[in-house]
């Protein structure tokens, strides 16, 4: 069957309609619409490739279905939920609190919570899932947190698998709400469960987007000793990467870096612990991607990968000059973070004017030749906010175009197969149309997957 989308504007492309046979591209024309064809009013719209999200968690937006959803809320409508929920269920879990955005720039605290809620566990998660804050009844419980009920990092996560916070994860919820940002395709960072839950879902015929997965160390040696390596599979469900943590981050003031108030946090991992483990991994096929957000992580991440190949640097934020004379290794960055970089903000506040003009430098990234994809890192999940913020930057070390934008939010889908990503006959047909910075379908593999509400016919 043949599909006509017609009534378009195609991005880097002149025509007016695009013709659809299977799962390819079969044409892009002007004029007369093909004959015998279904067709689709794009209604204007800017059709572009798919979006690839390259570097996100499906995992906390199937959490966010049925948890507290702490996004964009204020200090006073966070309380105020939790005193709503307390009582009617044993664990109180939220996400999304940012405090860099309140008039009082403080993290929540115990006392807080505890005047909200006593007869209930409660554990709210900061935006960048590096810090949380819990209520007295989880910190004597299970003996977790500060002074302030305040937990970092590693504690984060034992404190959720405590609290079997993502045992019941909605998946389904999760692709449908990737689907409704045009995202087509994720480099998703999950635990092997998760992994396990993704080929279950492409078992049964219910995977609507494609998921190159990345896992954590803590599944490495079982990912190893089963022979399964980088790109295993196929263009729906593949084998990524292991992650590894070189840093924290800004806000949990966790990344590798020097603070405005003078303090410094060194990298988790050595360039020797991290050399090791690159060297391991790529001799089984398995590639590395490194979180490291601070210069000081950056700088280890670098050094370690040095004469090898396919190897990738997450978040890349502070980043010196003499980083970009590198060439060994790519990066994916979230455009998304510059929301916490502008003047008064979370970077201002925390590293100081020096930083300002200096971090996420998507320019000279892009002009230095070091691949660069964009991801979101679910703060939030959503392309068209990312692209946004890149192309709108005051600084001109940060601005780059749309169509590099929109390139660095495409590519990534390269992962899964060397025909998507672009607008061309012979590529397959996962594509969104885009008008008014909404997004009005979602197209993956030659099948609508997502229509807008007004839109369904």
């Amino acid at each position: 069957m043949c599909i006509v989308i017609y009534n378009v504007r195609l991005h880097g492309r002149e025509g007016e309609y695009v013709l659809i046979k299977n799962n390819r591209i079969e044409k892009i024309g002007s004029g007369n619409l093909p004959i015998g064809s279904k067709k689709i009013d794009g209604h204007g719209a800017l059709i572009l490739p798919g979006f690839c999200d390259s570097h996100t968690h499906l995992s906390n937006i199937a959490l966010m279905h049925g948890t507290l959803d702490l996004t964009n809320k204020t200090r006073e409508e966070i309380i105020r939920l939790v005193k709503n929920e307390c009582g009617k269920r044993k664990i109180i879990v939220g996400r999304g609190w940012d405090e860099s955005f309140w008039e009082r720039k403080e993290y929540l605290t115990m006392e807080e919570l505890d005047s909200a809620c006593s007869r209930s566990i409660v554990f709210l998660v900061r935006e960048d899932g590096h810090l949380a804050v819990v209520n007295s009844l989880a910190k004597n419980k299970y003996g977790m947190g500060d002074e302030n009920g305040i937990l970092r990092e590693d504690e984060v996560g034992k404190m959720a698998k405590s609290l079997g916070a993502f045992k019941n994860l909605d998946f389904e919820y999760a692709q449908k709400y990737a689907l409704s940002k045009g995202v087509t395709c994720v480099h998703d960072f999950a635990n092997v469960n998760t992994l396990r839950a993704y080929f279950r879902l492409h078992r049964e015929g219910n995977l609507k987007l494609r998921i190159y997965a990345n896992f954590y160390q803590e599944d490495f040696q079982r990912i190893k000793s089963l022979g399964l390596y980088s790109g295993f599979g196929d263009s729906f469900l593949r084998i990524g990467a292991l992650k590894l943590f070189g840093d924290g981050s800004i806000g949990a003031k966790t990344a590798a870096t020097k603070y405005a108030d003078g303090k410094k946090v060194e990298p988790l991992l050595s360039e020797k612990k991290l050399r090791a483990i690159v060297e391991d991994a790529n001799s089984s096929g398995i590639r590395v991607f490194t979180h490291a957000i601070g210069d000081r992580a950056i700088e280890n991440v670098i050094k370690a990968y040095r004469g090898t190949e396919g190897n990738r640097i997450e978040h890349f934020e502070l980043v010196r000059d003499e980083f970009l004379e590198e060439r060994n290794f790519s990066v994916a960055m979230q455009p998304n973070f510059l929301k916490w970089a502008k003047k008064g903000g979370l970077y201002h506040h925390m590293l100081g004017e020096e930083w300002l003009e200096k971090n996420n430098p998507y320019r000279k990234i892009i002009d230095s030749g070091i691949p660069m994809l964009f991801g979101s890192d679910c703060m939030p999940l959503d392309p068209l906010y990312g692209i946004k913020m890149a192309t709108e930057s005051e600084y001109a070390t940060q601005r780059i175009s749309f169509e590099e934008a929109v390139r660095a939010y495409t590519m990534g889908s390269k992962y899964m197969h060397d025909n998507l990503g672009e607008i061309k006959a012979g590529k397959i047909a996962d594509l969104v149309a885009i008008k008014e910075g909404k997004v009005l379908f979602t197209m993956v593999d030659g099948k609508i997957q997502y229509v807008s509400k007004g839109h369904e016919d």
